[in-house]
């Protein structure tokens, strides 16, 4: 059995072989324990947000028109990529 204590979910997107992917907890450095987000599209410019506020930038629209997140697959602990999240709790996040 995997452990997805560290994974939000909630939240999804698909990686290019059609795959689901979610949010996942850093575990080093400044962002331990976050999920690393961009809402710049630089890939030098990714903060560690908390469970909740991940979820506040979704409710309030950061990730309408731009916006990653690092993200894996539920049966990984990690992963070097970062999507645009597609879902969240059933509802697209470009609707929010």
């Amino acid at each position: 059995m995997t452990d997805t204590s560290s994974h939000l979910l909630s939240v999804w997107a698909f990686d290019k072989h059609g795959h689901k992917v979610h949010p996942y907890k850093g575990k080093l450095g400044a962002k331990k324990g976050l999920y690393c987000v961009n809402f710049a599209n630089d890939t030098n410019k990714f903060q560690g947000l908390s469970e909740e506020e991940l979820i506040q930038a979704i409710k309030q629209g950061r990730f309408r028109h731009r916006g990653t997140i690092r993200m894996c697959g539920a049966n990984m602990s990690s992963g070097s990529n970062a999507f645009a999240p597609a879902m969240y709790e059933g509802k697209r996040v470009k609707d929010f």
